[in-house]
């Protein structure tokens, strides 16, 4: 009896050590998987915390380019500094982002240079046209670094106006239509001459026919419908316009290897459709009572400025104003005036930033020889040397070089030469008047200009825990996280100063962008830039 309750008592000890067990398995799985979760929610977290924090250091910090990019409207900066940009005083910015930096951003004083250029904007012996000429060696064409705090920015600027406009393949005029489309066709053909990947004008050709049917509406279907849009009537528009660019990537065809720059081996770039086309350019802003170049009703003016009147009274900001369809449009002082205004440019393209194969496929080689076009890409390669001198005379503040070291960089590039206006074209071998036919030059003077007005702004934001790394290449990015964001904006001409108007907000893109040479296999051995 007495050895039976034994062995009961000890069966009764076993199950509750392995019931004991069991739970304390159980529970040890709980708490990992809690301690997992919670980790994984903290990082998450923390993550997002830190794109919000660097979504906002780089929109910010983007303001001190636009600045410069306006104030190279009003001539207030000079082409080879940067000091004078920011005479106007510090950048603001949020708090707790300056935290270890070495004091404000953006409080250089004015050097001697950009005294001379204030009054009316222009140097001494400069007409009026150089004043309101846009090329490379402005300062907001030069990538800047800035560093805030625990980021590290870096820029990079796309001239809309150097891009051939794809809204000309939208033109009502049968002639001025197929002139458009064989530009188009000429310029894709060009697009990666010298690359594996290079398009035959046939390639070209049906792509070009793709795009051309995506625009119309009848070719939309149910998988891919129209986008909804207020001034649209299926009755009166012919042409559906791109939203954006990237649009095109939905076009059979055109895949994301195609649209963006490619970085190839020996520091070269394959150029993408992105580097040569725009939707952002138009004819013209028509007035009101005209027609758009779809063929919609045209934007009647004293309805927006009762609109803006009924805003204003409703106590609406200028920073946000409502227009009579309901629809909010972001500008920088608000929008009233802008419609009372001609765009400067137009679908013109600036010839002085215009990449290799725009300037390539504009003309037909019968109008303008590939000689020609290669005389005119060398001559704006060459070091101007009148700017060299002047640059090598120039006297500045100390603290005018530290500032323009610590953003531009210590190792700062020859001054290239640029066209001031269409005259100076006869600067180059084979663009005299007698060597060109009557109609070549007029298309030149239609198609061709000097200005810009619509920039596509890039910042890159990165964590500056980058010790060690070395650069090692033209386009070998840093390791580790980085925010790449990019906004469109034109630079509006207003009876009150230039106005920074936002075509496109602030959004992610996926690659970087880097400034494409003509004569990429003639680079410089690489040297690493570097920084006060």
């Amino acid at each position: 009896m007495k050895l039976q309750c034994s062995v009961s008592r000890k069966s009764q000890h076993g199950v509750v050590l392995i019931m004991t067990l069991f739970t304390l398995f159980i529970v040890i799985a709980l708490i990992t998987q809690l301690s997992i979760g919670a980790e994984v929610l903290y990082q998450a977290s923390n993550n997002r915390a830190a794109e919000i924090q660097m979504n906002l250091v780089g929109r910010t910090s983007a303001q001190e380019l636009i600045g410069l990019i306006r104030d190279d409207a009003n001539g207030e900066a000079s082409q080879g500094g940067f000091s004078s940009a920011l005479s106007s005083g510090a950048m603001s910015m949020p708090e707790g982002l300056t935290d270890g930096m070495g004091g404000e951003f953006g409080g250089g004083a004015q050097g001697e240079a950009g005294d001379e250029r204030d009054e009316g904007g222009e140097t001494e012996g400069e007409g009026e046209e150089e004043a309101n000429v846009d090329s490379f060696e402005d300062s907001w064409a030069r990538p800047m670094r800035m560093q805030l705090g625990d980021f590290e920015m870096t820029t990079f600027v796309d001239d809309e106006n150097a891009k051939y406009s794809l809204v000309l393949l939208a033109e009502k005029d049968v002639e001025k239509r197929d002139e458009a489309i064989g530009r188009t066709v000429r310029i894709l053909d060009a697009l990666r001459d010298d690359f594996d990947d290079d398009l035959s004008e046939s390639d070209a050709r049906m792509i070009v026919d793709e795009i051309i049917l995506w625009m119309n509406p009848d070719s939309r279907s149910v998988d891919w419908p129209q986008p909804p849009r207020l001034s649209f009537d299926e009755e009166e528009h012919e042409t559906l316009l791109l939203n954006s660019l990237e649009e095109l990537m939905l076009i059979e065809g055109i895949t994301p290897a195609l649209f963006y720059d490619q970085v190839r081996d020996g520091d070269r770039i394959a150029p993408g459709i992105e580097s040569v086309f725009t939707v952002y350019t138009l004819p013209k802003f028509t007035t009101a009572g005209e027609t758009t170049l779809d063929g919609g009703e045209e934007i009647d003016e004293e309805q927006v400025d009762d609109a803006l009147s009924d805003d204003a009274a409703a106590g609406g900001s200028e920073e946000e104003v409502t227009n009579n369809a309901g629809n909010v449009i972001d500008g920088e002082g608000g929008m009233k005036g802008v419609l009372d205004l001609a765009s400067v440019t137009g679908t013109k393209i600036n010839i002085n930033t215009a990449p290799r194969a725009v300037v390539e496929g504009l003309f037909p080689t019968y109008e303008l020889p590939p000689v020609k076009t290669e005389a005119l890409l060398e001559w704006r390669n060459e070091v101007d040397d009148d700017a060299l001198a002047e640059r090598q005379d120039n006297e500045e503040e100390l603290e005018d070089i530290e500032l323009r070291e610590s953003i531009f960089g210590v190792n700062e590039n020859e001054p290239k030469q640029f066209f001031r206006t269409l005259a100076d074209l006869e600067k180059v071998p084979g663009f005299n008047s007698d060597d060109l036919e009557p109609e070549t030059e007029g298309e030149i003077q239609e198609l061709l200009g000097v200005q810009s007005e619509i920039f596509s702004i890039y910042v890159y934001v990165r964590r500056s825990s980058l010790e060690g790394f070395e650069q090692e290449s033209y386009y070998h990015e840093p390791p580790g996280t980085v925010l790449r964001l990019k906004a469109v904006i034109w630079r509006a001409p207003a009876e009150d100063g230039t106005k920074i108007v936002y075509l496109r907000d602030w959004h992610k893109v996926p690659y970087t962008r880097w400034r494409i040479p003509d004569f990429q296999r003639d680079l410089p051995s690489f040297e690493a830039q570097k920084y006060e």
